[in-house]
């Protein structure tokens, strides 16, 4: 036969139809009668909707109703098939009821089979070999708890192995196995008695022997033990078994239990609103005591903040007339710092002014005493030239003595010309000017080291000098080049940035150098005429004439005039030993005109520089952008 089982939502009430047809509504003769009332109540018709199965299972059809019929919250059309789960709803807002269970056959059991009672009633122990499994709900009748549990063999009692244990281990009035649940030889359900120490009752009644249950029967555990009502029994374990019919109105225990629930929620409802009521105004409270308590504060830290600002202009007015107080004494001590610096300058360039004038007194000195020589020479070729003359000698003898005199005649007007211009050129402040930016080079080779001089040509640091003063033949680059720069004793390490050994010219690049450096420098190379004066500025004899008597290197000047000038060198009759190699050469002007190169050892006195407009190819392009060249 087939079954369906609903329960109205709100009240729980169970009702289980095992009839073909089921009727819902508020007549008495409907077969589901709803059991709440009010409002619900107004909204349902008596004979509201129908449920009725068919060859596609339990269908739902609404009986013509005033307030429509619901499936799942959707208004039903005229017909639709109902399953589990599905909610029916009488009205939008009348009761509501949930599919519990359906079935297209239930499969009866002993309980439903009056007749097989009494052939069931046997002391038979043993479950068959082809029984099925059983499902059972039991509902503590004390707490409303449910026990389920599937099996041939279901035990009840308080030890862990049972499938049901509705008590504590330590309860004393249920034995540890206290009964159990078989399938009988007949196939149904059946309760007996495993020897317990207070007994199992089933409807009040002590199990002496295997009896079937039915559905609704009471198991007692022990006199005054847990009463356990038979909720639910079948053979499918996925299918809850048919329960008795409720009728409309009679209250369960489930509806009770859910009655005290939400009686409880209620009560719970309005103690936590009064909770929030009474929480609120204490928070309250204390929003207005610390309200207060921030005003307060408030009020005293703007008193404080006034207070503070005018602590701080007060401060701030004394400071300012403390200054304007001071300010004369702190500018006269500015002052007289900076005069001292200048004072300290002064004599320092007094001192290369010394230096210089004193090199070009001993190079006049000089000059003129080769000049007073040749005027003797000359002197004294004449008179042998006279003496000759009145001994008669031979022709040859007197034109050879007459190209001496003419000779000898050349070389003093050669030297007063020489002696005129450099008495005519300020080479002092040539020297003043222009020795800062000229260093003292020594370079090391492995453990040899060198010395020779170069100078600066650009503020941060780049330098000229000769190729064979950084490298020789056997060494193209030096293994260290310290620089120490005129009036100076700490060194600078430097390295080559690039070199010609055809033009004998090396561009060097010194480290961190900020300092003087040469910008008057003839890079056209048209500015050495024959015959005007020069002077070379530099270190002859290296770092121990450099260094002699001082910390500082101190540089050296010679001075001469051009007595020949080429597109490839120029000479210079100065004197220069080594050392000098490197040095700039001056003309009357301060410009820098070439880079002296080498002395002339069988002409001692003259001196070969390489004009300077060959290092502009070697000059870095970016360092010739700001030269201005090309």
């Amino acid at each position: 036969m087939p079954y369906l089982r609903l329960i109205e939502l709100g009240t729980h009430n169970a009702t289980d139809v095992r009839e073909e047809v089921a009727r819902l509504g508020r007549s008495p003769d409907c077969t589901v009668v709803p059991a709440g009332g009010g409002a619900q109540l107004g909204v349902v018709s008596a004979f509201h909707a129908e449920l009725r199965h068919g060859p596609n299972g339990w269908q739902l059809n609404d009986l013509g109703s005033r307030n429509g019929t619901f499936l799942n919250g959707r208004r039903l059309a005229p017909e639709a098939l109902v399953k589990a789960g599905d909610v029916i709803g009488l009205g939008e807002t009348g009761p509501r009821f949930s599919v519990a269970a359906v079935a297209d056959v239930l499969e009866a059991t002993i309980p439903e089979q009056p007749g097989l009672a009494a052939a069931s009633r046997t002391t038979e122990r043993h479950t068959p070999r082809e029984a099925r499994a059983y499902g059972v709900t039991l509902l503590a009748a004390a707490t409303g708890r449910l026990y389920e549990a599937r099996g041939v063999r279901i035990r009840l009692g308080r030890g862990r192995e049972c499938e049901i244990q509705p008590v504590d281990p330590s309860d004393t009035i249920v034995s540890r196995i206290h009964a159990e649940l078989t399938v009988g030889a007949s196939g149904g359900l059946m309760v007996r008695d495993l020897d317990s120490t207070n007994g199992t009752f089933v409807n009040d009644e002590r199990v002496t022997e295997p009896i079937p249950i039915r559905l609704g029967d009471r198991l007692m555990l022990g006199q005054g033990g847990p009463v356990l009502i038979v909720e639910g029994l079948g053979t499918s374990p996925q299918l809850q078994a048919a329960r008795r019919q409720a009728r409309p109105g009679p209250r369960t225990l489930r509806a009770m239990i859910g009655e005290a629930i939400a009686k409880a929620k209620r009560r719970l409802a309005a103690f936590v609103a009064l909770l929030i009521l009474v929480l609120g105004a204490g928070v309250y409270g204390v929003y207005w005591l610390l309200s207060g308590e921030v005003q307060q504060t408030e009020r005293e830290r703007r008193t404080a903040g006034d207070s503070a600002r005018a602590e701080t202009e007060r401060l701030r007015q004394e400071l300012a007339a403390a200054r304007a107080t001071a300010a004369p004494a702190a500018l006269v001590e500015s002052l007289r710092a900076q005069l001292r610096s200048a004072e300290v300058r002064t004599a320092e360039l007094r001192a290369a002014l010394e230096r210089a004038q004193a090199a070009l007194s001993s190079q006049l000195q000089a000059g003129e005493q080769r000049r007073l020589a040749a005027q003797t020479e000359v002197q004294r070729l004449r008179d042998e030239l006279a003496a000759a003359e009145q001994r008669e000698p031979s022709q040859a003898t007197i034109d050879s003595l007459r190209r001496a005199v003419i000779a000898a005649e050349q070389q003093t007007q050669s030297l007063d010309a020489k002696m005129r211009a450099i008495r005519a050129t300020d080479f002092g402040t040539i020297a003043q000017q222009s020795q800062g930016a000229v260093g003292l080079l020594t370079v090391s080779f492995g453990r040899d080291y060198y010395n020779g001089t170069g100078f600066v040509i650009s503020a941060d640091g780049y330098m000229l000098t000769n190729w064979h003063v950084v490298a020789d033949s056997q060494h193209a680059r030096p293994d260290t080049i310290w620089v120490t720069m005129a009036d100076q004793a700490q060194a600078r390490l430097a390295e080559v940035i690039s070199a010609s050994q055809d033009r004998d010219i090396a561009v060097l690049k010194m480290r961190g150098y900020q300092g003087p450096y040469l910008s008057a420098i003839d890079w056209a190379g048209t500015k050495a005429r024959q015959g005007d004066p020069a002077a070379l500025i530099g270190f002859p004899a290296g770092s121990g004439f450099a260094r002699l008597r001082s910390a500082l290197v101190r540089t050296s000047m010679t001075a001469g005039i051009i007595s020949r000038g080429t597109d490839d060198v120029i000479q210079f009759d100065g004197m220069t030993i080594g050392g000098s190699s490197g040095s700039p050469l001056f003309n009357a002007s301060g410009e820098v005109i070439a880079i002296h190169r080498a002395g002339l050892p069988q002409a001692p006195g003259f001196a070969l520089a390489v004009p300077i407009k060959y290092a502009v190819p070697l000059l870095p392009s970016d360092l010739k952008q700001r030269l201005g060249l090309r």
